[in-house]
């Protein structure tokens, strides 16, 4: 295995025998002077192929200890969900819990829509995830509210690779296109399409019209941080507000304020994260 890029001290982008890149997570991987052929296959801890090269970046903000316990996850996940899942979603994962991780420090929970409907058609993907809070709690000393479960449930819903109906993809990614349109237009600004920021955003965008046709209600606590995200983020709200209007002329889909409430933060996350020009 021959060492081509260092990301830090303990991660580096290789490439085998076979001429296939890889990430390898390994004890002082990067410590020799870059390239050089890696003798010793006995320091590599974890293997990644197929990564995105937007999902790469992450390596460089997210602990190596939350990419460990996304990993043990997604293991566990792989084991007991018969499905193919996207090679990226150990780096989703990650990002997801250190998310969680922050927002469990500040306090903030947030309900998440559509739970009802995960809990009952996604009971496998569920059980999994109720198995990584307990997890992420044991190894972190924290408490995250039961609502993370639905949160890294969805991640599991998300990276696996169903087979769809091509018009209706086709159908998506026009609406993702013409609402990535809106959002760089009110916001002035342009975003990176080939990072990871916009990869997760996009996900949403995707999860969110295959929900669209759920008629969920707002929790009284949600509907207070909605309130204040309005007050506190005006152009974001204008901008969703104009996304809205969008669905409901191109799909004939009144967006609730449930719905209104996750695309404000995910268009905030978006925003306050991208590198834009």
């Amino acid at each position: 295995m021959r060492v081509v890029k260092k990301i830090n001290n303990n991660v580096a982008v290789c490439v085998d025998n076979n001429n296939h890149e890889l990430i390898a997570f390994g004890k002082g991987i990067s410590f020799p002077e870059i390239p050089y052929e890696l003798d010793d296959l006995s320091i590599i801890q974890r293997t990644f192929y197929g990564v995105n090269e937007s999902c790469i970046d992450l390596l460089k903000k997210i602990p190596e200890d939350i990419f460990g316990i996304a990993a043990k996850i997604v293991d566990l996940a792989r084991a007991k969900i018969d499905i193919e899942m996207n090679p990226n979603i150990v780096f989703t994962l990650a990002d997801h819990i250190q998310f969680a991780l922050q927002r469990n420090e500040t306090y903030m929970n947030i309900k998440m829509p559509f739970t009802h409907e995960i809990e009952h058609f996604y009971e496998l993907e569920m059980e999994v995830a109720k198995e990584a809070v307990r997890y992420i709690n044991a190894k972190k000393n924290v408490s995250l509210p039961y609502e993370e479960v639905f949160g890294i449930a969805f991640h599991f819903i998300n990276a696996e690779r169903i087979r769809r109906d091509m018009s209706q993809e086709i159908d998506d990614e026009k609406v993702v296109e013409d609402v990535t349109r809106i959002i760089e237009e009110e916001l002035r600004l342009q975003i990176d399409k080939s990072g990871f920021n916009y990869s997760r955003f996009v996900s949403h965008i995707y999860y969110l019209l295959k929900r669209k046709n759920t008629n969920t209600q707002m929790s009284t606590d949600n509907l207070k941080i909605f309130e204040s995200m309005k007050e506190e983020f005006p152009s974001i709200y204008k901008c969703v507000y104009t996304i809205k209007i969008y669905l409901s002329g191109s799909l004939d889909w009144d967006v609730n304020e449930e719905e209104l409430m996750y695309l404000m933060l995910h268009v905030n996350r978006l925003c306050s994260r991208l590198d834009s020009n």
